[in-house]
């Protein structure tokens, strides 16, 4: 249990690293975009193919994020690991998301927690 509790940590803090990297290298392509001298098709091509990185990374950071760990319901306190759709359509702050527990069925502003 303690294994598994160090080992969902520390890909939760690779989801941030990969994340923030990400983001970083998408700013970069956007800014090459907007300064660089080239033609326009080739600024459009290099956009949309940024965007198609950014989306990508972030579908897969958000399924790590999925597997990883348990949220655990502000009422009863249960763990457990919603769908993806769950995940996906829900308001978040961070790894906070606003989730229906499975076992008492009330929404609440349920946390991410490692094991």
């Amino acid at each position: 249990m303690k294994n598994e509790k160090k080992y969902n940590k520390e890909l939760l803090d690779l989801e941030v690293v990969i994340g923030s990297i990400s983001m970083a290298m998408f700013f970069g392509v956007v800014l090459v975009a907007s300064f660089a001298e080239m033609p326009d098709f080739v600024r459009v091509i290099l956009l949309i193919i940024a965007m198609a990185f950014l989306f990508a990374i972030a579908f897969a950071l958000l399924k790590m994020e999925q597997i990883v760990g348990y949220y655990q319901c502000a009422k009863c306190h249960h763990k457990y690991v919603p769908t993806y759709k769950a995940i996906f359509l829900a308001m978040h702050m961070g790894r906070t998301r606003h989730l229906t527990c499975p076992k008492c069925h009330k929404k609440s502003w349920q946390k991410k927690v490692a094991g």
